[in-house]
């Protein structure tokens, strides 16, 4: 999985029966379940939205630094380049970023853990609007192997990342908020499959 990450997410109703599977199948906790932070950056003229690059600076338990590539299709999962390596300073990162011209364009919260699964990632992802599984492998015929193990129907994977979903519902419900957080989606009763998303573990 250097530098490319493949990838299929999806929407689940029951992140819990899914990480009881996952044990069941000898998975490996990488991560417990832990807050994230996110800040996209940019600069002046959305160069890399426009293209569909990102560059995040992602607090956890660690800091991390990530550029994506565009994505393409790959058998049905999410390809794209991944570039990411932790920093030791997490508002030091920023201003050097600042300082280079770019500067954050929204922010974005998660809780995630994360499990090992022969050669997989398995994220279980709880975002403001929902909760998800995410799994990433070298290959989409792994991804798809993962997805079965976990009883999950391939048909209703989410072709959309966490922001483009986010702007979507944004433009939809006309958000006021410019970050995808839990205070800004705490009164919301939405509903994902108005955007053509369904559960996969029904």
């Amino acid at each position: 999985m250097k530098d490319r990450e493949i990838e299929a997410k999806f929407l689940v109703r029951n992140l819990e029966l899914i990480e009881i599977k996952l044990k069941g199948m000898g998975a490996i906790l990488l991560q417990p379940r832990t807050f994230e932070q996110n800040l996209r950056f940019d600069n002046a003229a959305q160069e890399l939205s426009k293209s569909g690059q990102v560059l995040r600076l992602r607090r956890d338990i660690h800091n991390i630094l990530t550029y994506k590539g565009v994505s393409t299709d790959d058998h049905g999962a999410r390809s794209r380049v991944e570039i990411q390596t932790r920093v030791e300073d997490f508002e030091a990162t920023r201003r050097l970023l600042e300082a280079l011209g770019y500067s954050v364009v929204m922010t974005y919260e998660k809780y995630r853990r994360e499990y090992a699964w022969n050669d997989t990632r398995i994220s279980l992802d709880e975002m403001p609007y929902g909760r998800f599984v995410e799994i990433e492998a070298e290959n989409s015929e792994q991804v798809q192997e993962v997805c079965q193990a976990l009883s999950l129907d391939w048909e209703k994977r989410v072709f959309y990342s966490y922001v483009e979903l986010f702007s979507l519902i944004q433009k939809k419900e006309r958000l006021e908020s410019e970050n995808l957080s839990f205070e800004a989606f705490k009164d919301w009763q939405g509903n994902l499959a108005g955007y053509g998303i369904f559960s996969a573990d029904e």
